[in-house]
Order: C-alpha cells, then sequence, then structure tokens
C-alpha cells in the first residue's frame, strides 16, 4: 500500500510493506515540495513515523522550530530596515 498525499507545501507518503515473515510494516514520512516547480512534496523532513504519537511528536517540534525562525526572520528583517534607515538618514 503507497499512499502520497500533498497539501499546499508539504505532504506524507504512506508506506506499507507487506510480509510473510512478519506482520505488515506500516509508516509515514512528512515531505515538502523542494522547489516551487515541485507538483507534489518530494523531499522528506521526517524519519519514518510508526504511530501517531511519532507524528504528533514530530510534527509538534517542527512547529515549535518554524516559531523560533519565525520570531528571529522578524527581528533580523526590523534590525536591517532600522539600519537602512539610519544610513539614509546619514546620507542626508
Amino acid at each position: 500500500m503507497n499512499i502520497e498525499e500533498t497539501k499546499g507545501c508539504f505532504g506524507f507518503h504512506l508506506v506499507g510493506v507487506e510480509s510473510d515473515c512478519r506482520p505488515p510494516a506500516t509508516d509515514v514520512q512528512i515531505f515538502v515540495k523542494s522547489s516551487c516547480l515541485s507538483h507534489k512534496a518530494d523531499l522528506a523532513i521526517s524519519p519514518h513515523l510508526r504511530t501517531a504519537a511519532q507524528i504528533d511528536r514530530f510534527v509538534n517540534e517542527a512547529l515549535a522550530a518554524l516559531q523560533v525562525i519565525r520570531d528571529d526572520a522578524k527581528r533580523a528583517l526590523a534590525k536591517a530596515d532600522s539600519q537602512a534607515v539610519q544610513e539614509i538618514g546619514n546620507r542626508t
């Protein structure tokens, strides 16, 4: 069983491997589009996740990391804008 689903820039691949020796192994891997030209999420950003708890943990950690990046990027942009305004003011 293979399922690939993309929503926006993100998606997942569900892969089920059937084996005669053991129960079937099913896992999910979270993906992101590698470029704006990609039609589907094609770059893995997670390990193979086997349980709902693992999926929740991965997504929660990713959201927390993205929030830190968001805040840092906003601060960097504000600082750069402030410095640009100061430089323009110093020229006049």
